[in-house]
């Protein structure tokens, strides 16, 4: 039977349906399935396209099949059943109307079973129009119903939100309004010729346009949130298609002309379409030229918008201001993308986000949400595992994948930014880019993201380079401020002999202005610094100089502290840095202190020998005043006489003791054996260690010492501090004496330790425990330790107190003559 032109031109509408829906339900599929809206969009255009395949195969059948008609009607019956159920999706609305999604679907289910019985179809009927066709029953006009009512009720739901919708939402409803409204409204015209409506389907190449609508959307708006990878694949898909069906019409044509008295055969359609194909992929070159077309056509401003930010590039790396170049980055990336305002935000030293820039008009109560967002740990970890600028609602979707307990959800919805682009530096985030809708309402494209990313990279490797610009302008003046501050003469000579830094203090120390000596040689400064400096330089030799006289023209002199260093103190190269400070002030306060302290020690020796002799006095002035009344008394009179000369021989030994005090006569010097000194001491007091059950441990090495000194001033040192032990233990103890060698640069020492458990010395009182006349004890005249500590000083040693767990240890130092070998190791003495 031959074709007619109405009924060519309907099955190519069919084949041109079927391929632009598997088109865009093919790329959806690959790149972005996950997500719950692209997965209805998928099943929506996967319907259309097997809908319309198997009607195409039906009318290309020689003998028509009514099973492929049953099946592409089960498959029509779900159409408009998803197509709701992408409506609710896409208006976030499939919570609320879940009840009416399940019951349309139930419906749908109904119908499919009757799908394959007379109640939907009745039998196949032919006329000139639409050629072959089914005659409907009774469930076929009830899925009429349902389809007319399901396109109109989401037709209206989408109208309704679009008037309460604003920027991308408002651009995918749009897009989506007018697509289904083409598709869907050029699909009724395939319901005239079954009803018997005259009319020719001329409708179902509409359908088509709501492929082509969608995909413009998604390469121009990316109404799917897809990536360039899409965009360049629907450019290709859309390109051979085009080209496609161009040929296809073609060879259409020149087959028909062909046979004009013969139906249209199958094979030589498929034989053109198969030729075809091959032609325009092999036809490579063709086919890039063509992409390359449709990219300007559909991308332009796009194109021009990445041309901006390229030339902007440029410029970023010479920009060192970071103000300057974060206002010049948000300027540049709003004139090229035509945002209405955008917001910078840096990382400070607080780990915190700070507003640095802002251009545009906009909402300021809107910074709550950025505000928000960037003090959200889940924000940046969400960024760092992405690595890729976000659009809003990107990142709403992933936010709710993947922190759907952590985030706000009426805070992020009253947000107003449509972008946010990461600033990334290795592997931290070192700022924050938020854009505004665009002032055409249009979305961010693909091309621009791509644009945007490189560009963002540069200003984040820029910003890096002006805040190590900045830091390093910081640390330069604040070292300049510290050197002209610091109360020491700095002065540094390079390799060359020239002065190159020389601060306030040094022209203060030298009365030299820095103006006459700066790149001057050191034989500018006054003597006797030239000297030292040019001998130092000039040998390559760091010194210092404990104290140096300058004699200033007004007669005043300065006693300095001279110290000199290389750079590279190993080979003697490179500037030589020296340090002068005036210590003038530091021995003047060092010789009043020591006067002071001289005074206030002779203060307190007066004071205390006023209180040692006054307690004698006071018994003899007391005795005197009863003397007249009770002299007659022989008892009273020898306890008189007995009493006085007691008291007067206190008195006197007392002054001999302070006339003495800690004398030692060098004359008295000799050498001897440290270890034997120690021994007699300590036996000595074997009768107190017996009464008192306090056992001695002495140690020492295989080696005995020799020390130069008053052997019988030293005894007294010794006997002092074990007194004093024997007195902190009168329960009884251990006291340990321990006698080794001290290693030190400038002479050999001897240590000597006596360590008792007598519980220690209080810590308010151990620095003033070798004062004179300081004591803590009920009885004594606090001379002990301080004629001790007189006696080790005049032996050129020193002593010190300290305590330890059960007691105190007293550590003398004293220098060696020298050792002599000896067999014994260690000695106990038992009290």
């Amino acid at each position: 039977m031959y074709k007619t032109t109405y009924q060519t031109i309907y099955h190519l509408g069919l084949l041109a349906v079927a391929l632009s829906s598997f088109s865009v339900a093919l790329i959806v599929y690959i790149k972005a399935w996950e997500d719950n809206l692209k997965s209805t969009f998928l099943l929506v255009n996967t319907a259309t396209g097997m809908w319309a395949s198997c009607l195409f195969i039906f009318h290309s059948l020689h003998e028509p099949h009514i099973m492929l008609l049953r099946l592409s009607h089960l498959i029509a019956i779900f159409i408009p059943v998803t197509f709701i159920h992408f409506v609710f999706v896409l208006l976030d609305e499939l919570s609320e109307r879940k009840k009416q999604l399940v019951l349309f679907y139930l419906l749908a289910l109904l119908l499919g079973l009757l799908s394959f019985t007379k109640f939907s179809i009745t039998g196949i009927t032919y006329n000139k129009i639409m050629g072959y066709h089914l005659i409907p029953g009774s469930a076929y006009r009830i899925f009429s119903g349902m389809f007319f009512f399901l396109m109109t009720y989401g037709y209206l739901l989408m109208i309704k939100a679009l008037k309460k919708s604003k920027g991308f939402k408002k651009n995918q409803i749009r897009y989506f309004l007018l697509g289904s409204f083409l598709g869907f409204g050029g699909a009724i015209s395939t319901f005239f010729p079954i009803y018997k409506i005259n009319i020719p389907p001329l409708g179902i190449w509409v359908v088509p346009g709501y492929g082509i609508i969608l995909a413009y959307a998604i390469l121009k708006r990316r109404l799917m949130d897809m990536r360039a990878a899409v965009s360049k694949s629907l450019i290709y898909s859309a390109t051979t298609l085009l080209t496609f069906l161009v040929f296809l019409f073609i060879g259409f044509k020149i087959a028909s002309y062909s046979t004009p008295q013969m139906s249209f055969n199958l094979k030589i359609f498929l034989s053109i379409w198969g030729f075809l194909f091959f032609f325009i992929v092999m036809l490579s070159s063709v086919r890039r030229r063509l992409e390359k077309l449709m990219e300007k056509l559909i991308f332009k401003k796009t194109i021009s918008s990445s041309e901006e930010l390229i030339k902007g590039s440029q410029r970023l790396m010479s920009i060192l201001d970071e103000k300057k170049l974060s206002r010049f980055f948000l300027d540049t990336i709003l004139k090229a993308t035509g945002a209405k305002w955008g917001s910078f935000w840096l990382l400070r030293k607080d780990s915190t986000f700070h507003l640095v820039a802002e251009v545009g008009k906009r909402e300021k109560k809107m910074q709550l949400s950025e505000n928000f967002l960037l003090n959200e740990k889940f924000f940046s970890e969400l960024f760092k595992k992405e690595r890729k600028i976000l659009t809003r609602e990107e990142l709403f979707s992933l936010l709710r994948k993947n922190y759907e307990k952590d985030i706000e959800e009426e805070k992020l919805r009253i947000s107003d930014f449509s972008l946010v682009i990461p600033l990334f530096f290795e592997s931290s985030i070192k700022g924050w880019a938020f854009l505004g809708e665009k002032t055409t309402e249009s979305v961010f494209s693909s091309y621009e993201i791509q644009a945007l990313t490189l560009f963002s990279e540069q200003t984040s490797i820029a910003l890096t380079n002006a805040q190590l610009f900045q830091k390093i302008q910081k640390i330069k003046e604040y070292n300049e401020k510290i050197i002209n501050n610091v109360n020491t003469g700095l002065l540094v000579i390079n390799k060359e002999g020239k002065i190159t830094t020389f601060n306030k203090e040094a022209e203060r120390i030298t009365s030299l202005p820095s103006e006459k000596v700066l790149y001057g040689s050191s034989e500018i400064l006054p003597p006797p610094l030239s000297k030292i400096l040019s001998g130092c330089w000039q040998k390559k030799e760091a010194r210092s100089f404990p104290e140096i006289v300058l004699e200033k023209r007004e007669g005043e002199k300065l006693i300095l502290n001279l110290k000199t260093s290389f750079i590279n103190e190993e080979e003697g190269k490179g500037d030589l840095i020296v340090l002068i400070t005036d210590i003038t002030e530091v021995k003047n306060l060092e010789e009043r202190i020591r006067q002071t302290e001289n005074l206030a020690s002779i203060g307190s020796m007066v004071t205390q020998l006023a209180h040692e002799i006054k307690n004698p006095l006071s018994s003899i002035k007391t005795f005197t005043e009863l003397l007249p009344e009770r002299f007659q008394e022989k008892e009273f009179r020898e306890e008189f006489f007995s009493l006085v000369s007691k008291e007067v021989e206190r008195v006197d030994n007392l002054i001999n003791k302070m006339l003495n005090l800690g004398k030692v006569s060098k004359k008295r010097y000799r050498i001897f054996q440290i270890e034997d000194v120690i021994k007699e001491t300590l036996f000595s007091f074997n009768l107190h260690f017996s009464k008192q059950d306090i056992k001695v441990r002495f140690f020492n090495s295989r080696e005995s010492f020799l020390i130069r000194g008053d052997l019988q001033s030293l005894k007294e040192a010794f006997s002092n501090i074990i007194f004093n032990s024997i007195q902190a233990m009168p329960k009884g103890g251990t006291i340990a004496v321990n006698i080794r060698e001290r290693k030190s640069k400038q002479k050999e020492l001897l240590e000597i330790s006596i360590t008792d458990e007598g519980g220690g010395i209080p810590e308010k009182y151990i620095s003033r425990i070798f004062e004179p006349f300081f004591t803590t004890k009920p009885k004594g005249t606090g001379l002990g330790l301080y004629i001790c500590y007189q006696i080790i000083k005049a032996h050129e040693g020193k002593i010190k107190v300290e305590n330890t767990e059960k007691g105190a240890k007293f550590t003398i130092l004293l220098p060696l003559v020298k050792r002599k070998v000896s067999t014994e190791k260690k000695r106990k003495v038992y009290g």
